[in-house]
């Protein structure tokens, strides 16, 4: 007789996202999404295909793209290395590329074997689209969205040290 699946709840803190806040040829430097954002929710706005055959008596539809993007809310903080690079690309109208990130969405909870080391990980650029300044009464909010400028690249994260290893990098080094 097999051992019953337990099910676990997951908890919002458990999908973590990291910015590379570092700039043109510096090296990466991944911080931590977290303090200040109050919003930071995914769409997938999937494109579709539609059509219906002579012969047919319903529609069919295939999912032949996706627009991702990131709507995001945050209370500005002084000290704060990814809310200074949103200030930045906001309060300078950036625009091109000066105005993109890469992002890396870790799921901490992907496994019954997690390791902080090699965390399931997923990076993609994004352009920061900013829509508000100046929201909210007892503290600053910027809001905006941040809109995905190419495909995702899968890997892994290792929580301690923030650095992101894209997959076809790990499959290479274990060679």
């Amino acid at each position: 007789m097999s051992e019953p699946v337990i099910s676990k709840l997951v908890s919002r803190s458990e999908l973590r996202s990291y910015m590379n806040v570092s700039k043109g040829t510096e090296a990466a430097s991944y911080k931590l999404i977290g303090e200040g954002f109050t919003s930071l929710t995914e769409a997938k706005n999937p494109k579709e295909y539609s059509r219906q055959y002579i012969h047919e008596k319903t529609e069919r539809t295939d999912v032949v793209g996706y627009a991702p993007s990131l709507d995001y809310s945050v209370d500005i903080y002084t000290n704060n290395p990814v809310i200074a690079r949103i200030r930045e690309i906001t309060d300078k109208e950036l625009i091109g590329s000066d105005a993109q990130v890469s992002i890396v969405t870790v799921e901490l909870f992907s496994d019954s074997t997690f390791d902080k080391t090699k965390a399931v990980a997923y990076e993609r650029k994004y352009a920061i689209i900013p829509d508000s300044k100046g929201e909210g009464v007892e503290a600053l909010v910027y809001t905006g969205t941040f809109k995905a400028v190419g495909d995702i690249a899968p890997g892994t994260f290792n929580v301690e040290t923030e650095a992101f290893t894209p997959e076809a990098a790990a499959n290479t080094q274990t060679t």
